[in-house]
């Protein structure tokens, strides 16, 4: 698991390297054909352009009769059952590819979502950093010149350590914290365009973890993870402002559907 996280976040960094200094839009259109081009095949691989084409021309011809033959109430009802179960066979027949896709993608969805739909902090700006604890303990949070601590919040229920942050800084920074027997840290982003941002970073594996980006884990048992909590943000690109799932999905049917008849796909 930790090994697909580490794979994951680095190939998308060697992906989006050219890309690092452009509009976010840019990057967008390049991992979206490179979707497609994953989409195109795996379609091609696995699925039967035949079968879909025959439950699809079943289903308008059900359709048909219903609205021809409207008086007579069995050809309707048999009509509507047959159009029923190809509608289904319709689904698991597109399903299939899909099964596969779907995995194949994730990790690029978990990738994009962390350098396009969260932004780093401006200076001045205040955010929450939760520490979670193994048994409760105290956590101290370091004085730094990249940020400074404005309110700390114990939460003895929740094995939890909140502090409220102001951050001072640019570029990227730590947060250094400490406990009575140990100390650790956390990076933190500011003001910088075109790199991944980790708002998570964990002591011990779990399935959590497939839902960031990689960073090296904690070497403390005391410390289950410590998150930062990251602005929300959109893509604005020809006047237009979408999350970034908006523009992608839009690109990829624009890349996908003038080309897929031409690799023999059906959809």
């Amino acid at each position: 698991m930790l090994t697909l996280v580490k794979v994951s976040t680095k190939a998308t960094e060697v992906l989006l390297y050219p890309f690092k200094s452009l509009h976010p839009f840019w990057g967008i259109l390049w991992l979206s054909i490179i979707s497609s081009v994953i989409i195109l095949f795996i379609y091609k691989w696995i699925s039967s352009p035949t079968l879909i084409r025959k439950a699809k021309d079943r289903i308008k011809a059900d359709i048909l009769a219903i609205r021809i033959y409207k008086d007579q109430w069995k050809v309707i009802i048999y009509s509507f059952f047959s159009a029923l179960f190809n509608v289904v066979k319709y689904f698991l027949l597109n399903l299939m590819p899909l099964i596969v896709i779907f995995p194949v993608l994730f990790f690029l969805f978990v990738q994009m979502e962390w350098r396009y739909g969260v932004r780093p902090f401006k200076p001045g700006e205040e955010t929450i950093v939760k520490v979670k604890t193994t048994d409760g303990i105290d956590v101290n949070l370091q004085p730094s010149d990249f940020y400074r601590e404005e309110v700390k919040v114990r939460i003895p229920a929740l094995n939890e350590v909140d502090f409220r942050v102001k951050i001072e800084g640019k570029g990227k920074g730590m947060l250094f914290f400490e406990t009575e027997n140990s100390k650790f840290s956390k990076e933190i982003v500011s003001s910088i365009r075109g790199v991944v941002i980790i708002p998570v970073r964990f002591s011990h594996p779990s399935l959590e973890m497939l839902l960031y980006p990689w960073e090296p884990p904690l070497e403390n048992p005391e410390i289950q993870w410590i998150r930062v909590n990251y602005p929300s943000t959109t893509i604005k690109f020809l006047g237009i402002n979408a999350h970034w799932i908006i523009w992608y999905l839009v690109l990829v049917v624009v890349l996908v559907l003038p080309v897929h008849k031409k690799f023999g796909i059906e959809f």
